[in-house]
């Protein structure tokens, strides 16, 4: 009888111990498995982490595309009022050229000049043309941002022209000095650079260009300017007051200068990969390219620009000059002989 009851329990140790191995070996599965998960989780979670880096790359992409597009908006813009205007140009030089514009040159020639200072030093010598240069030109300064310019200027031995406003940046007035000792063109911008003021009249825009020349002539210790260029371009305002300008600038021994390539860089929206695109890829189109640019608060992106603009134009083979009275004019609205 006493054997007989180990029996059952050696049948309950057997299966008990049975159970537990198929436990075990279930419970050694399942762990495997788990780790497994674990790992490919883990692999999951690494290319999600690696497609959400590309999705920011792209998006930033996309954003500096959208960026460039709407920067080269507003310089297409620009062009084609250049060209509209050049296309009223024709249709309004005739007209002009029959009209009174005598009358005002001839009234303002006597001794009682209203703007005795406004006389700019010019000499004989033969207009420069047929080289390979370039010539930079920096409109709305001074700013902070124009030390900046001068000394990557310096960098690349380079020479630009500063067509200069007064307002709002006197207290820059110590870089006009500056731009003089390093070897650049000072010229003449507008005091005010506003156009519904200084397009009103031609005496509007003397009374204007003399208070910019005595601030110039003063701050420099005697440097007279004799270049100046339109805000705008000259083919702002009506034709009548511009060409009457015109005139009576040159009487006074002023020549104008516009551009021909523009770098884009009056948009706030322009990039500087647009500048960059803007300059470099019109420069090679140009005989003798005169290249708008600005220095005025703001122009960061001209800033940073500058330097590839620099180096890839001397690649090219170019010199960078300043304007002067010899330089070959560049002109939206040329007055007929």
């Amino acid at each position: 009888m006493k054997k007989k009851r180990w029996i059952p329990v050696l049948v309950c140790v057997i299966i008990s111990l049975c159970v537990c191995g198929v436990l075990g070996f279930q419970y050694l599965d399942l762990n495997g498995r788990y780790q497994k998960l674990e790992i490919e989780a883990s692999q999951l979670q690494e290319n999600n982490s690696g497609l959400n880096e590309q999705l920011a790359d792209s998006a930033a992409q996309l954003e500096e595309k959208e960026k460039y597009i709407e920067g080269q908006k507003d310089y297409i813009s620009e062009l084609s009022e250049q060209i509209q205007d050049f296309g009223n140009e024709d249709s309004t030089e005739d007209s002009w050229e029959d009209s009174s514009e005598d009358d005002w040159s001839s009234t303002n020639k006597s001794e009682d000049d209203p703007y005795p200072n406004l006389y700019a030093d010019k000499d004989d010598l033969p207009v420069q043309s047929g080289q390979k240069y370039v010539y930079l030109t920096f409109d709305d300064g001074p700013s902070s941002l124009t030390p900046k310019v001068l000394d990557i200027l310096d960098e690349y031995n380079a020479h630009a022209t500063f067509f200069v406003v007064a307002a709002n940046n006197e207290e820059y007035e110590e870089y006009l000095s500056e731009i003089v000792e390093r070897g650049h063109t000072l010229a003449l911008h507008s005091y005010s650079h506003n156009y519904n003021q200084i397009y009103r009249s031609v005496n509007a825009f003397l009374e204007d260009y003399e208070k910019l020349y005595d601030w110039v002539y003063e701050e420099t210790g005697g440097y007279s300017p004799c270049l100046f260029r339109f805000p705008g371009g000259s083919n702002n305002g009506s034709s009548y007051i511009v060409n009457n300008i015109i005139k009576e600038m040159e009487r006074r021994g002023f020549t104008h200068y516009d551009w021909n390539v523009s770098s884009g860089d009056g948009s706030n929206l322009t990039t500087t990969e647009n500048i960059i695109d803007n300059v470099c890829s019109n420069v090679g189109y140009i005989d003798n390219p005169v290249i708008l640019m600005h220095d005025g608060s703001g122009k960061n992106a001209t800033l940073t620009a500058l330097p590839t603009v620099l180096q890839k134009l001397s690649d090219a083979g170019y010199e960078f000059r300043s304007l002067d009275q010899h330089s070959e004019p560049v002109q939206y609205r040329q007055l007929k002989q």
